[in-house]
């Protein structure tokens, strides 16, 4: 500790303010990270509990699941699986599944599903609520899901914090969690000058994360990526089904990153596989991940424009951001912008929130984009953002927490799969955000906070395998892909360049809309094709379009009496569906 007070003391009164804050995250981020090594006793990264060999590779332990919430008949347990399946003397992992049983006599075998995220677990999320991916997947099937490597309840678990200081503790009221602050009317200097003192916290904060995550898991970090993942769903499918059984999946955003990896690394073990909300695995695993956001975000203020189209056409009942119905949307969306920017130089305090803090413009701006994501949600915005113009923000942020990444389970995913790079700097890395909000999204910045992938260049570990391609083999049954038309994070661009690269062994399917994966917004037309696709093998025709049942906002059009008792049950389990594929990427009150 008194090596970093000398450094602080060290710093010139002179210096510039940009030497000054530069010098003080890093010495902050010295300061952090002695602290964490203190608390954990510097405890040394070889001392990382291991699993301990007491059940071979290969054991299955599965039986009924014992919690009163399960649904009737699913089943729990863990397969025991090679941590490194290059070298027998790594040991082993237990991967942690959740199974919930065919609803017909005769199984099919097993369709093994993850929920995107990475870092979203799926074993309990199955055993609770997976009657709803039978709306794509039918009722033939095993539904098998299961917690990915460093995830959930499978072990080894990425623990780089301690019980008692998590992630979200770390992140609490920095850049992390507020997001970028700034005003939509500063200049093109101004901006970048507020956006690189930014910058230069988040890499001061991310180099203490990864340097405190190095020091307490050391190289079992390296085994979490998703070439090994796919290596557990065929070593799991063989356990389960025997050994000549084709692999059979459903993935959606992130997912759609795993159902990549699989069928261009099996291509010969494909059955059934099917990919919604889709991410371009190829970008995923050749570019680091600041330079993704130029293709993921092509459609988020498509989506933007259509909330305030959509409040116009509803009016105050549905929307009260809207005066009257019909109002001209720009006038709406004009209101709540300057609203933002107003946080800028005056936050709200939010006393009364579930965790009492201030709404800044970041955070609302990152409130609004999350919400994108499920049009269902954005009457409930409406209602939020009012409220927070009126002066009181607590429901725009409760609605819109969500800590599902207690610790670096994300990243370390994400890490073990993108190449490795030099760091960039600070400048670097604002210039290439900056390009992105002034020629393809607005909503970068929140995007950069609400999706943590950041920090890559200071990840310590390589992976025993990462799979770099090819992306266009030819695969032993085609698969399908489904792609909302407005996606704001996985775009319908995705898609077209997935769709390409295999050319007749897949079939795309798009759903008109917006929202993120076709289950945000119920459609019967995507669920019946999906359904016939697991049921036997039957592909959309090419150039199908489905649309939605609801829109976002409330209409008169739309009843629910149109709908027979089946068809009603269908599209609660597409909405389960989505409520699943969400709890991924975070836990939302929306």
């Amino acid at each position: 500790m008194d090596e970093e007070k000398a450094a602080l003391a060290e710093i010139p009164l002179k210096s510039s303010p940009r030497h000054l804050t530069s010098k003080l995250f890093a010495s902050l981020a010295a300061f952090c990270l002695a602290g964490l090594i203190l608390a954990s006793d510097r405890r040394p990264s070889n001392d990382y509990p291991q699993v301990p060999l007491q059940e071979p590779v290969g054991t299955v332990n599965i039986s009924p699941c014992p919690d009163q919430d399960d649904l009737p008949g699913s089943k729990c347990g863990y397969i025991v699986v090679p941590k490194d399946y290059n070298d027998p003397s790594a040991g082993v992992a237990k991967i942690a599944v959740g199974i919930l049983p065919a609803l017909t006599s005769t199984s099919k075998g097993s369709v093994f599903f993850n929920p995107g995220g990475p870092g979203g677990a799926a074993k309990q999320r199955i055993t609770k609520r997976g009657d709803s991916l039978r709306a794509y997947v039918g009722d033939d099937y095993d539904i098998v899901a299961f917690d990915p490597r460093g995830i959930g309840e499978t072990l080894p678990a990425t623990k780089c914090f301690f019980d008692f200081f998590s992630y979200g503790d770390f992140k609490r009221n920095t850049v992390l969690e507020r997001s970028y602050e700034f005003a939509s009317n500063f200049t093109p200097e101004e901006l970048r000058s507020t956006i690189l003192l930014q910058q230069r916290e988040t890499h001061a904060l991310l180099e203490t994360v990864f340097e405190t995550c190095r020091v307490t898991m050391g190289e079992e970090l390296k085994y979490m990526g998703t070439t090994t993942v796919v290596r557990d769903i065929d070593f799991m499918t063989k356990a389960l089904d025997g050994p000549d059984a084709l692999i059979n999946y459903y993935g959606g955003s992130y997912g759609s990153v795993l159902g990549q990896y699989l069928v261009n690394m099996l291509p010969d073990r494909v059955g059934r596989v099917a990919i919604d909300g889709i991410v371009d695995a190829k970008l995923w695993a050749d570019k680091p991940p600041y330079q993704w956001y130029s293709q993921w975000l092509v459609e988020t203020d498509n989506a933007y424009g259509q909330f305030y189209t959509g409040c116009s056409e509803s009016g105050p009942i549905h929307c009260p951001l809207a005066e009257y119905q019909g109002e001209d949307p720009a006038k709406i969306r004009t209101r709540v912008e300057s609203f933002i920017d107003s946080l800028y130089y005056q936050p709200i305090p939010a006393p009364f929130a579930k965790i009492p803090r201030i709404l800044t413009s970041g955070r609302a701006k990152w409130a609004i984009q999350f919400a994108l994501l499920v049009p269902s949600w954005w009457p409930k915005l409406s209602v939020s953002l009012t409220s927070a113009m009126n002066g009181d923000p607590a429901d725009l942020l409760n609605n819109s927490d969500f800590y599902l990444y207690r610790d670096l389970e994300r990243n370390s995913v994400t890490c073990n799969d993108v190449p490795k790079f030099a760091p960039p700097s600070a400048e670097e890395v604002t210039d290439e955000l900056l390009n992105v909000y002034q020629n393809v999204s607005r909503f970068v910045f929140s995007v950069v906070t609400s999706e943590p992938d950041s920090g890559c260049q200071y990840w310590p570990v390589t992976p025993p395998e990462r799979f770099t391609g090819p992306w266009n083999n030819t695969l032993r049954n085609p698969m399908l892909i489904l792609s909302s038309t407005a996606d704001p994070v996985t775009p319908m661009a995705s898609a077209l360049k997935v769709q390409a690269r295999l050319g007749d062994s897949a079939r795309l399917l798009l759903q008109d809309g917006p929202g993120h994966a076709t289950s945000s917004l119920p459609s019967l037309c995507t669920s019946r094709y999906a359904r016939a696709y697991f049921t036997n093998g039957t592909l959309p025709p090419k150039d199908a379009r489905c649309k939605p049942d609801f829109t976002p906002f409330p209409s008169s059009e739309v009843s629910i009496s149109r709908f027979s008792r089946e068809e009603y049950e269908i599209l609660d389990r597409i909405s389960g569906l989505n409520e699943i594929l969400l709890h991924a990427r975070g836990n939302s009150g929306w």
